[in-house]
């Protein structure tokens, strides 16, 4: 029989030592415990994080990013993940709280958020630190929070696997200070904005929003909200002015605001022309003493590395409204790419299309003070000349593929060094007019320095362009420029062809006593710079002269003796281009004396005349005259009745006009074919049309449309 110890000893097959649940601190192991007592404390309780800052006030439109944002809830992979992105002040944080709001409900376990500007403002950006606040928002004890941030991510991941969470993360700077915050369930959503891309996160997968200015209607409506809409009526035209010179950048604009709503005796006229002085607006962007415009993009700037601060200030200096990457490349005097990559990812400046950047205005304008303070004037100066030679080997090249013509300036060896960067004259054309604002900006800025070599051969190289797509006052302007630069180096050789130039411009517009005026001085110029070159080009351009003048006389017999001038004048210049051998001057001067006679009705003369000047122009390689002479001959067969060779000739015409990019003749020769082909007339007409309406001719497109219609 069992003593009584015995009978208090537990088999030792009975023991076990084992622990379950979760345990915080030591573990003792004891033999034999009697009845131990332990003041339970509850869980904690089940909590649902609104992290959400309030809804921006004032919020105006931003429907496109709305929508992009809205995307992100269609997604059946998560979480879904958008980074919103733009330049600092452009509205981003506004429009991502905004939609988070709107949505918050379908996010049922809680919204979290994050704003990286103000932790960096407080000197850290520990994302551990916001992993740590992110568990504590779901009840999670300090003391069972880890130490180190890959735990705690993995902690994050495990409590939010089946929740439906909103992550709004705000001013991020790199991908890596995101990540450990995005939740592991599919139902989540995460929205990072940042003034840099994040390119990392796109290639993960993540949608990109990109947030741009307000438009002018979306401003004013801003600012209505602040000055009350009957304050803005009153002033409708500068409340535009002021979005305009706040180039629509939100931050800029509720400065603006609230500079008028802390004076409402001010006119808004008064501040637009405070902010209309370029170099002290940002200094008028300010409320309570405080640079806040100049500041945000103070902040994007002092993070860019040295090369590509460099890049920015002196870009900034630069006029035109925008740059290549050519451009970029001159001014560093090497490879950009880099540096341009790292400005367009922290939006200091937005890519157009292929090849194409810009600057905001007043981010340009920052970068423009950025230079004057860090730059020394010689610095500056040396990269404007840099572009400036870079733009005219370009418009030489473009000018060069144009095909051959007469030209001062010699660019062998600047073309050697460009090369050959247009395959074909369209696309030669198509890059004159696209850089045609930053050429006029860069030729008024180098004539403001009198650098009068560059000037003059920019003018020159420039012809085909403002020739052939019709830019007259641009036109008029350069060439202008062009001959105060000859006259300062007092070359009268240049100072005919820029006179010539402007005078072929104003013969265009119908300004004929302009242009004779231009033509006299222009002659005198040539003959005493005994340059018979330059003699016969300014004789053609006087006999063009005369026949403008007499096709606006009726009858004819009024306009013949301006005819015999004409004549006269052409054939003064094929007698130079003889004398020196030029074939293609003499083709030149044929197909203008072929001109007189079809005005004069002599069509069989002037096709006498046309056939051989076309054979010139093709010994000569010409391809544009060619394309000048079919467009008259054609229409000269079709005055004789010739209707094979003029649809020979038509079709050639405008073939070439099409390839070479000249809307103009290239509707002529649309015309002449509708003319001659009755079956095919109206396709021929809608082609005409569609040329006029793509290169802005609207006036001749409905006179087009209204032949169609008549037909």
């Amino acid at each position: 029989m069992a003593g009584p110890e015995s009978a208090g000893q537990a088999n030792d097959a009975d023991i076990r030592n084992e622990v379950s649940g979760q345990v915080s601190g030591g573990v003792v192991q004891a033999r034999d415990i009697g009845s131990v007592t332990i003041g339970a404390t509850p869980p904690p309780p089940v909590r649902i994080p609104r992290q959400l800052p309030a809804a921006p006030p004032g919020f105006v439109n931003r429907t496109t990013e709305l929508a992009l944002l809205d995307c992100l809830l269609l997604l059946e992979e998560g979480p879904a993940i958008a980074v919103v992105s733009g330049l600092k002040g452009v509205g981003k944080s506004a429009v991502s709280r905004r939609w988070a709001h709107q949505v918050h409900e379908r996010f049922s376990d809680g919204q979290l958020y994050a704003d990286f500007g103000a932790l960096r403002h407080r000197g850290g950006t520990e994302v551990s630190d916001v992993l740590g606040g992110f568990l504590r928002a779901f009840g999670v004890h300090e003391e069972w929070i880890p130490a180190e941030l890959p735990e705690r991510a993995a902690m994050f991941r495990s409590m939010t696997a089946d929740l439906r969470l909103l992550v709004l993360l705000d001013d991020a700077e790199h991908a890596a200070e995101v990540t450990p915050l995005f939740p592991a369930s599919a139902a989540s959503a995460v929205v990072v904005t940042s003034h840099h891309q994040l390119g990392e996160l796109l290639v993960a997968g993540a949608r990109p929003v990109r947030v741009a200015p307000l438009q002018d209607e979306e401003g004013v409506r801003l600012l209505s909200g602040m000055l009350g809409e009957d304050r803005v009526a009153a002033e409708r035209e500068r409340v535009s002015e002021l979005v305009r010179l706040c180039g629509g950048l939100p931050i800029a604009l509720r400065v603006a605001g609230a500079r008028l709503v802390q004076r409402p005796t001010w006119t808004v006229d008064r501040l637009v022309g405070e902010l209309r002085d370029a170099e002290r607006r940002l200094d008028h962007l300010m409320t309570e003493g405080r640079a806040i415009v100049e500041a945000v993009f103070d902040s994007a700037y002092t993070g860019l590395p040295e090369q590509a601060a460099r890049l920015y200030r002196l870009l900034g200096t630069l006029p035109g409204p925008g740059f290549s990457a050519g451009v970029a490349r001159a001014v560093l005097e090497s490879e950009p790419d880099h540096a341009l990559d790292l400005l367009l990812d922290a939006s200091l400046v937005e890519e157009l299309d292929d090849d194409t950047y810009r600057f905001h205005d007043l981010v340009r304008l920052h970068a423009a003070r950025c230079a004057r303070r860090e730059d020394p004037p010689e610095a500056r100066e040396a990269a404007l000349r840099r572009v400036a030679e870079w733009y005219l080997g370009q418009v030489a090249a473009a000018d060069a593929a144009m095909g051959p013509r007469l030209r001062l300036a010699d660019h062998r060896e600047r073309l050697s060094a460009v090369g050959l960067p247009f395959a074909t004259p369209g696309a030669a054309l198509d890059w004159l007019e696209k850089e045609r604002p930053n050429v006029l900006a860069l030729l008024r800025a180098v004539a403001a320095g009198e650098w009068d070599e560059l000037v003059w051969q920019l003018a020159e190289a420039l012809w085909p362009l403002y020739h052939e797509r019709k830019h007259y006052a641009d036109w008029i302007e350069t060439n202008r420029l062009g001959v105060a630069a000859a006259l300062r180096v007092g070359d009268r050789a240049v100072e005919a062809r820029m006179r010539n130039q402007v005078a072929r411009a104003h013969l265009e517009l119908g300004e004929t006593d302009q242009a004779q005026a231009e033509l006299v001085h222009a002659h005198q110029a040539a003959r005493e710079a005994d340059d018979p070159r330059m003699e016969a080009v300014v004789l053609e351009s006087l006999g063009q002269a005369a026949l403008a003048q007499a096709a606006a006389l009726e009858p004819l017999g009024q306009a013949r003796e301006l005819m015999e001038d004409a004549a006269a004048h052409f054939a003064a210049a094929l007698a130079i281009h003889e004398g020196l051998g030029n074939t293609r001057g003499i083709g030149l001067q044929s197909y203008h004396l072929g001109l007189v006679h079809s005005r004069a009705g002599r069509h069989e003369a002037a096709i006498a005349a046309f056939d051989p000047a076309l054979a010139l122009m093709i010994s000569a390689g010409d391809e544009l005259s060619q394309g000048k002479i079919h467009l008259v001959l054609g229409a000269a067969h079709r005055e004789l009745g010739h209707s094979a060779q003029a649809l020979h000739s038509a079709r050639i015409a405008a073939d070439i006009m099409r390839e070479r990019r000249i809307p103009t003749k290239q509707t002529r020769a649309l015309e002449l074919l509708a003319d001659l082909d009755h079956r095919d007339a109206e396709v021929y007409l809608r082609q005409a049309i569609a040329v006029c309406l793509a290169s802005g001719n609207l006036p001749k497109a409905e006179e087009l449309r209204a032949r169609l219609g008549g037909g």
